[in-house]
């Protein structure tokens, strides 16, 4: 009996191998593998699809716009609508809407929502006859969707005493701002995520109360003295990414999108942690702006018809020069100096003294003044809104010139005017810094104005003297400059190094800066670093060396790939039609 089977098993394996040889064996697998993947592909391109009409649909509802069109396509996302409609007060519309395709819809759906929101039907219906505010608060607390918790704070808003809410340009709340025009941030913020300032200094007039009105997609139904909201040109992203990059350091950062002179970022932290604490810098706090100044020499020299490259080609630094008796000192013996570039890169006070010198005090200060900084003012005093900084004096004899020409006690800068100096560096146009985009309903959801360039931006450089005054600013980013390897090299920064000491203060680093810079791209971003509350130059330059290479790597992981993208396009352009880059 073994036997028999045995010979069986064997007869039955030598059929299947003459039926399904390794061949066909192996054919048979590969067209199953192909028929489930052709279902898997079906049903992803099914889900794609059914993807792409759900996005349609939400926002069409987030528009308040096609609620007809939404109930019949995507009757599971009437509850968005419904949320939404809430949101501006418009119940009656959905309850008609609801009676109009009872036949179609789910039938809890205005109750869902009226658990989803905490609201009830008597509450609805008081809404809709225009008797009186919707509760807020209601027995049933099912977990909050983030849709909901914004709804509840715009809700709100009146009962707690909130004027403005705010969000960032994307739509994240912020925060908001009170009766009292105090800024207060959201709870999962870093304080100093936003500007103090900014309730009571940066507002436009033309948007304060009463004539904002809460408009458009999102807003609820209130008169123009009541709440409302505003969505800012700072981005959280880019924030939140300042904000780590100064980590315990005193200080503030700004960046600016250049076309448009909206505000990024705005970020300031007052740690007072040593003896040597500062009161801490706000975004609008005034202090020297050292080195960063030569640049504005260099450019008055430029204006006086003079070429500073050949002029310091001609100078020799030996630690320092002698203007009308008195002795200004360089911290860069150079010797022989090769050029406007190796100056700025070295950041030699002697050559730039020099500049100043043949150009004259008035032509330096009416410099300053094409920048945006006013001329009168007392040291350490506020520099008034919307200018870049103040030059304390119209008269500036002997070292008081050489002085105003690096930097140095004749002037103040606040962290947001330097932003703004470095992007009238990048094109040569000034622009004022815009922190608010547009008014947003209550709940942030309304499509963001696109950024576009600024009409009132005002010609302050000549065009033909940028591509010498971005070379030297390169330079102070490679081998020998005071920056050397700060930024990654994809960016291309440009930028400036700057170091003071005020009276009674620590010292303090003003960086400024711009990129891309060069093969043919425009500069697009700008960026102020203010670092503070070190006992000596040697500590605060590694400080704010520091705080500036975590800023710019910190940048280059949010735009790198697309500058690098954009420099690889302009060189392929520019190849095609023969010109250089």
């Amino acid at each position: 009996m073994s036997g028999n089977r045995k010979n069986a098993g064997r007869g039955a394996a030598e059929t299947w191998r003459v039926l399904w040889p390794p061949r066909r064996r192996v054919q048979a697998v590969l067209v199953l593998a192909l028929a489930v993947a052709a279902v898997l592909l079906f049903r992803v391109r099914q889900d794609v699809r059914q993807a792409r009409i759900d996005l349609r649909m939400v926002e069409a509802a987030m528009a308040g716009a096609d609620f007809e069109g939404l109930a019949e396509r995507a009757p599971h996302l009437l509850g968005l609508a419904a949320r939404q409609a809430a949101g501006e007060s418009r119940w009656r519309e959905v309850a008609d809407l609801y009676d109009e395709h009872a036949e179609h819809l789910p039938p809890a759906l205005l109750e869902a929502a009226e658990v989803e929101l905490g609201l009830d039907r008597a509450a609805m219906e008081d809404a809709a006859a225009g008797a009186g505010e919707v509760a807020a608060e209601s027995p049933i607390e099912p977990p909050a969707s983030a849709f909901e918790k914004r709804l509840r704070r715009a809700q709100l808003v009146d009962a707690s005493g909130i004027q403005q809410l705010l969000f960032d340009r994307r739509g994240r709340p912020l925060g908001s701002i009170g009766d009292d025009r105090s800024l207060t941030l959201e709870a999962n913020l870093p304080a100093g995520l936003v500007p103090p300032e900014l309730a009571t200094h940066l507002l436009p007039p033309a948007l304060q109360p009463p004539g904002l009105a809460a408009a458009g997609p999102g807003a609820m139904a209130v008169s123009t003295a009541g709440a409302r909201a505003l969505r800012l040109t700072i981005d959280r992203a880019w924030s939140e990414a300042a904000a780590r990059a100064l980590g315990r350091e005193e200080g503030a950062i700004t960046i600016l999108e250049i076309p448009s002179g909206a505000v990024l970022a705005a970020v300031s932290n007052r740690n007072r942690r040593s003896r040597w604490r500062a009161r801490g810098d706000s975004v609008l706090d005034p202090r020297e702006p050292a080195s960063i100044a030569k640049l504005i020499t260099t450019t008055a020299a430029m204006r006086a018809g003079l070429d500073p490259d050949s002029e310091i080609a001609d100078m020799t630094c030996r630690g320092s020069v002698l203007m009308d008796g008195e002795r200004l000192y360089c911290a860069a013996i150079r010797g022989r100096l090769r050029g406007l570039t190796d100056a700025m890169a070295s950041s030699c006070n002697v050559s730039f003294a020099r500049l100043a010198m043949a150009v004259g005090d008035r032509a330096l200060v009416e410099e300053y003044e094409r920048y945006g900084f006013v001329i009168g003012g007392p040291q350490g005093a506020a520099v008034p809104r919307n200018a870049v900084g103040v030059v304390h004096e119209y008269r500036h004899p002997g070292k008081r010139l050489g002085d105003l020409s690096i930097g140095l006690e004749e002037a103040s800068i606040t962290p947001l005017g330097a932003a703004v100096f470095a992007a009238t560096l990048s094109d040569g146009l000034r622009r004022e810094p815009r922190f608010v985009l547009q008014a947003d309903g209550l709940l942030g959801i309304s499509p963001r104005t696109p950024v576009a360039n600024d009409p009132e931006a005002v010609a302050v450089l000549d065009p033909s003297w940028l591509a010498p005054l971005h070379e030297s600013m390169r330079a102070v980013v490679s081998p020998g400059g005071t920056a050397n390897r700060v930024a990654p090299r994809r960016l291309r920064v440009a930028m400036k190094t700057g170091t003071a000491r005020g009276p009674d203060k620590p010292f303090h680093v003003n960086y400024v800066g711009f990129f891309p810079s060069g093969r043919g791209q425009l500069p697009r971003y700008a960026f102020a670093v203010r670092v503070t509350a070190q006992p000596t130059s040697s500590r605060i330059r590694r400080a704010g060396y520091a705080v500036t290479n975590r800023l710019l790597r910190a940048l280059d992981g949010l735009v790198g790939e697309e500058i690098e993208a954009g420099a690889r396009e302009t060189i392929r352009l520019t190849g095609a039609t023969g010109a250089g880059p």
